[in-house]
């Protein structure tokens, strides 16, 4: 993991997937999300990477979605497996939802999923 790091990054409001504020840096601190639910996504999940995320804002919870096949997550194989990156256990392309004051580490050890710690939900 690098040092790259982003201070001040603000939330996308509306909280879509598509459209989202990029997660670029290895370590990002949001500390504007005007209204609960206002979003990032990450990128694509490859084994190896890693992203910290700190959500600054003092009430808001925030939306960290994977990345969307369109934005190069996983393709999917088929009508069996949905196309798109997941977080844990959530269904692909679901959001992961950051508490205020909180941080998250994300990291990827199969490609098309990314992990957390702590590992909620």
């Amino acid at each position: 993991m690098d040092s790259s790091y982003q201070n001040a990054a603000v939330a996308t409001a509306g909280g879509a997937q598509l459209g989202a504020t990029p997660i670029t840096r290895c370590y990002t601190r949001f500390t504007v999300v005007v209204t609960a639910g206002d979003s990032a996504v990450l990128p694509p999940a490859s084994t190896g990477l890693e992203y910290v995320v700190k959500n600054a804002h003092a009430t808001n919870s925030m939306n960290i979605f994977p990345a969307a096949a369109s934005q190069g997550g996983f393709r999917g194989d088929g009508p069996n497996i949905p196309a798109g990156d997941a977080i844990n256990a959530l269904a692909v392309n679901v959001a992961f939802a950051l508490p205020a004051g909180k941080s998250v580490r994300f990291f990827c050890v199969v490609n098309g999923t990314w992990d957390t710690l702590p590992s909620i939900p």
